[in-house]
């Protein structure tokens, strides 16, 4: 096999390919957000949450933790579906292939053929 030509598409690179590094740094940066900012919407609510000043503070925390919970599971449900997007997009892009050049293509260049 010439260097310029790639391995066969298979179902393995279709899996794969797509997962670049650049990805894998924005899906960290989602996973952290996702998991960490209701996270801390929820304890910074919480501090307001006092027995004597809340007629049941227990139940009131329970309720915060219950949105956090729905919030996290939102955003980790938005990263998914992100992600199959760019999987998507990555399967019909497909491998980039190096082509024949377009007959006649060399002898259009020059003076007077449009170019400027």
């Amino acid at each position: 096999m010439s260097p310029d030509q790639q391995p066969p598409f298979t179902l393995r690179r279709a899996l794969s390919d797509w997962f670049t590094p650049r990805l894998r740094r924005q899906l960290l940066w989602a996973l952290a957000a996702a998991l960490g900012l209701p996270w801390l919407v929820g304890a910074w609510a919480k501090q307001f949450i006092q027995p004597g000043l809340h007629n049941d503070a227990q139940r009131a925390a329970q309720l915060v933790d219950f949105m956090v919970l729905g919030g996290i599971f939102f955003g980790l449900s938005m990263i998914v579906v992100w992600l199959v997007g760019c999987w998507v997009v990555a399967v019909m892009k497909g491998p980039s292939l190096k082509g024949d050049e377009f007959p006649g293509a060399a002898e259009q260049e020059g003076p007077g053929h449009g170019s400027t």
